[in-house]
């Protein structure tokens, strides 16, 4: 159950100021041996697409160089979606 300050009407629109700070740094949420969790700002692909060619920031690479390790996304977001992003890191952990 959700602490009444934690809920939200049906109606009302949620923004987040969230977004990598200036050195490019994600906020990890979760982390272990296998998987990572990062909040995911507004506007920020997961990865390269044609869709939009012209982005140069994309969650997968922000958080590759952050860890400083490969790293396999489980799903995706859509670009103005925020939310939780999963990836796996190894692929046994993504299968």
């Amino acid at each position: 159950m959700l602490h009444p300050a934690c809920q939200i009407g049906a109606f009302e629109r949620i923004t987040s100021p969230l977004t990598p700070d200036e050195n490019n740094t994600l906020e990890i949420l979760y982390q272990d041996d296998h998987y990572v969790a990062i909040n995911k700002p507004p506007s920020l692909l997961v990865h390269r697409t044609d869709i939009d060619a012209r982005e140069t920031r994309f969650a997968i690479q922000l958080l590759r160089d952050q860890l400083e390790r490969r790293v396999y996304p489980v799903h995706r977001l859509d670009k103005p979606t925020s939310g939780v992003l999963l990836f796996a890191l190894d692929d046994e952990s993504l299968a």
